[in-house]
């Protein structure tokens, strides 16, 4: 099988989600692959599943024929490698697919806050293009003709708009090298990486990113502690989950404590993971055996905070961007009216 685009969030959720729904009523991964092959109308699922199919025959495992296809995550290769060896394989795939639907929602939720300030600044920064390069001249000539000028404020808008339309060359190339940059980065792990960073880093992005971080943190616990799997290698996996260095700091030193004795809870507070609320809740859903559950509204408190103070500054900030539009819109005008109405009156 030639090599291929990695799996997005949205394929990961519904592969792991139809072999949820298969594993349990005992069928071996083989058959279900299988199962899945019959409904899949996609011809790269389709490639995707023979593979699988493929090297199940020739006597590798699941975790293996995952691995062999190139296309799938490595934390997803390790958690259902633990779940083989766990037995809990059908636990481990309903709770990947719950992440990666989760994770889809967060995403979506993004670019849905997001997409509409972007779409609304780019109108504006076109309206004012065409009232600065297309408009105005024509008024200067209707001036001109009429035996008058424009005003001082108008003849500065104007050689702007000479500017912008002289530089509009720059823009172009501009948006095409982000198009094209954006495009590579979804091809390119290293280079989707460094930009994740400097996310994390940026001041203006940083606490929403720590938020996400968190959220992923607390759903790859879900799924380590429904699982069955021992806490210490639940904690490496869910560091590569966090994509955060911060995070994989306060992961290694929560590490170190557990080697010192401390429960997770105690670890994960003296590590400053989480908040006091949410660690004393994580406490109780220990002695009840309800852990996983407890994980999964962490997450879902951490996502639901971090979605809500993005909502909240996009909010703040489109108001600020109709009064500053609106007031530039209205300076050009009146900077073409006020003339245009003494011309009238000398006219009347």
């Amino acid at each position: 099988m030639k090599k291929v685009k990695m799996l997005n969030n949205a394929e990961l959720a519904s592969f792991c989600g139809e072999l949820a729904l298969l594993l349990p009523a005992g069928i071996t991964p083989y058959d279900a692959i299988l199962c899945m092959q019959e409904d899949s109308s996609s011809p790269q699922a389709l490639e995707l599943l023979n593979a699988i199919a493929s090297s199940l025959q020739n006597g590798m495992t699941f975790c293996e024929a995952l691995s062999s296809t190139e296309v799938f995550p490595e934390y997803v290769v390790s958690m259902i490698l633990l779940g083989e060896q766990s037995g809990n394989l059908d636990i481990i795939m309903r709770k990947l697919a719950s992440y990666y639907k989760q994770q889809c929602e967060i995403s979506d939720s993004i670019r849905s806050a997001v997409s509409y300030p972007l779409i609304m600044i780019a109108l504006m920064l076109l309206i004012l293009i065409v009232l600065l390069t297309k408009v105005l001249p024509v008024f200067q000539q209707v001036f001109i003709q009429l035996g008058s000028d424009l005003s001082s404020v108008s003849r500065q808008l104007m050689s702007m708009g000479t500017v912008i339309r002289n530089v509009a060359v720059i823009f172009t190339v501009l948006i095409v090298f982000i198009t094209v940059t954006a495009f590579i980065l979804s091809f390119n792990p290293a280079l989707k990486r460094r930009m994740v960073n400097f996310l994390h880093s940026f001041r203006l992005t940083r606490s929403f990113y720590t938020g996400i971080a968190y959220s992923r943190f607390a759903s790859a616990l879900a799924i380590v502690s429904a699982g069955g799997i021992d806490v210490y290698t639940g904690l490496a996996l869910a560091s590569k989950l966090a994509g955060n260095e911060q995070m994989n700091k306060k992961i290694a030193q929560c590490k170190e404590y557990l080697l010192q004795g401390d429960d997770l809870p105690q670890a994960m507070k003296k590590a400053a993971i989480f908040q006091s609320r949410d660690i004393r809740v994580l406490q109780l859903g220990y002695r009840s055996g309800n852990a996983d559950s407890v994980y999964e509204q962490i997450s879902s408190h951490y996502e639901d905070d971090t979605i809500s103070r993005l909502q909240k500054m996009i909010g703040s900030i489109e108001p600020t961007l109709v009064i500053i539009f609106s007031l530039m819109v209205g300076m050009i005008l009146l900077s073409v009216i006020m003339p245009l109405i003494g011309i009238m009156s000398s006219i009347g």
